[in-house]
């Protein structure tokens, strides 16, 4: 419990210093690391056995390939890749399951990894407690370890993220229009709490993405692209509240103004022939009131914005992170690159699951050797099943430096590049295939109007209830009916400009840069860990 308690101070002082969000008051720090639960806590109470792989495809013999099509892989040089942060399997991490311990990646930061090289033989020295001949050296950290989180875990943090922004979008609404409305609406919905009894928020969909930066220019056509589809947004719009009373009513004052001098229209006989009526924009059968008190209306607007922006967006905020942590998740271990602010990197964590299913592997040979064609389209297979049927002559599909993780990337780089289209699988499949997807998070400066679905804009357009009265005459007499009016108030709409919780699912190739991260972590799992 020591290390443990060490280790979370070392991750607040890191979240401590780094940059505050504009218009965010106080950013929510990471919460004390708890230590790990047991895989038999969260694994469906037992614990798990390692799949094993079911029967492979046919695929081609060497007899059957031309020996020069092999050679012409390794003739087509890869492009100069930048890589600063990346993650491999340790030599420990078959069986760790079946011995009720969590599967481990271990990142790397290549950048300091060589730093560390340099100095080799004094860091061992320094390690060892000795001083060094030459003094004391740079020895700085490289490598980090983080456990492998259930891909079930990272589907309900991305559904509370979700939830999260539903909850501040839904109360931002309704704060304007409550504020706006003051005299009729705060008896409605804080006195009396009318509305719908909750966010129905629906289940995030894990969808691995693959972001056009992260695939070479040559392959940019081949290499089918998407961006996350986060649907930051209710699912549902609805005339009345979601959220609870208190979400929206905090501080909200019951206020008696007189706003607005209603106009109206005459008619004779039915006939409509005059109207008494402003110039103000309005919805609904009336016509719009013959003085409205617009400078009023926009200063309760924007005082809503304001009390959004101070307290509801904070605290949207500390909602969203608290959808990635303990002690809301058990089984799911983000890595932060100093924190999840903007230019500071993503939350990260691996993320495994128990298919055992091989058809997203021969699917993924099939693609990518229809994609590349020429001496790609008969390799494919035997390149991605090699470490299932390892065979001597496949030793030409590796590039310099395999374990040399400063050197090049492993792998055939076409080949590799292709595995960032798979989806999750468990920890065998993503040794046997050189690749693992990971659960990130990140903020990113969004400029909105909302609601953001235009189906959704005409139940959310900003409008003070008003009324209008119409006179009717007839032989009976003269007749007053009052007629409901909504009088349109700038700026209509809610406008959203800050940054936003985004998430998604990317698979990167074991040696290759992970994507959104920058820096180093924030803290290391290994003293928890091993």
């Amino acid at each position: 419990m020591k290390r443990l308690t060490a280790l979370t101070l070392a991750c607040c002082a890191a979240c401590a210093g780094a940059q505050g969000i504009p218009g965010l008051t106080t950013l929510p720090g990471l919460p004390t690391l708890p230590a790990l639960p047991g895989v038999r806590d969260v694994w469906g109470g037992s614990s798990p056995t390692l799949p094993t792989l079911p029967v492979l495809p046919p695929m081609p013999s060497l007899q059957d390939v031309d020996p020069s099509l092999l050679t012409g892989t390794r003739n087509d040089p890869p492009p100069t890749y930048t890589r600063r942060n990346v993650f491999s399997f340790p030599d420990e991490r078959l069986g760790v399951l079946t011995r009720g311990k969590w599967p481990i990646l271990e990142v790397i930061n290549v950048q300091k990894q060589a730093e560390w090289q340099k100095n080799a033989a004094a860091c061992r020295q320094q390690q060892q407690g000795r001083a060094p001949a030459g003094g004391a050296v740079s020895c700085p950290q490289y490598e980090w370890t983080v456990p492998l989180s259930l891909e079930s875990e990272s589907k309900d943090a991305a559904t509370g993220i979700r939830r999260a922004w539903q909850r501040f979008e839904d109360r931002y609404w309704w704060r304007a229009q409550t504020n706006l409305n003051n005299t009729s609406m705060v008896p409605v919905h804080c006195w009396l709490g009318l509305g719908m009894g909750g966010l129905d928020t629906r289940p995030a969909t894990v969808r691995t993405t693959v972001d056009r930066s992260d695939v070479p220019d040559v392959l940019a056509s081949r290499i089918p692209t998407s961006t996350p589809e986060n649907d930051l947004h209710l699912d549902s719009y609805w005339p009345l509240p979601q959220v609870p009373p208190g979400d929206f009513c905090d501080g909200l004052h019951w206020k008696v103004n007189f706003m607005y001098l209603p106009g109206g229209c005459t008619y004779f006989f039915g006939v409509r022939t005059f109207c008494l009526q402003g110039n103000d924009a309005v919805t609904g059968p009336g016509v719009a009131p013959i003085y409205f008190n617009m400078g009023e209306a926009q200063g309760r607007v924007f005082d809503a914005m304001q009390h959004a922006a101070t307290v509801y967006y904070p605290q949207y905020q500390a909602d969203a992170l608290a959808e990635m942590l303990p002690p809301r998740r058990r089984g799911l271990f983000m890595l932060p690159w100093n924190a999840h602010l903007p230019g500071q990197g993503a939350m990260v964590a691996p993320v495994m699951n128990q298919d055992v299913s091989l058809t997203q592997f021969t699917d993924l040979a099939q693609r990518a050797g229809d994609a590349l064609g020429d001496v790609y389209r008969p390799t494919s297979p035997l390149y991605y099943f090699q470490s299932v049927k390892r065979l001597p002559a496949l030793d030409v599909f590796s590039l310099p430096g395999r374990k040399d993780l400063l050197g090049s990337p492993p792998g055939v780089w076409k080949f590799e590049e292709f595995k960032r289209t798979l989806g999750p699988s468990n920890p065998v499949y993503y040794d046997l295939f050189g690749y693992a997807t990971w659960f990130q998070t990140w903020n990113q400066l969004d400029a909105a109007i909302l609601p953001e679905p235009l189906s959704a804009r005409p139940l959310r357009t900003l409008t003070f209830f008003a009324g209008a009265i119409d006179h009717y005459v007839d032989f009976s007499g003269i007749h007053e009916v009052p007629v409901p009016t909504g009088v349109l108030v700038p700026p209509y709409h809610l406008p959203f400009l800050n940054y936003r919780v985004h998430y998604t699912w990317t698979s990167v190739p074991e040696g290759y840069d992970i994507p959104r991260v920058s820096g180093t972590p924030a803290f290391d799992y290994g003293p928890v860990v091993r």
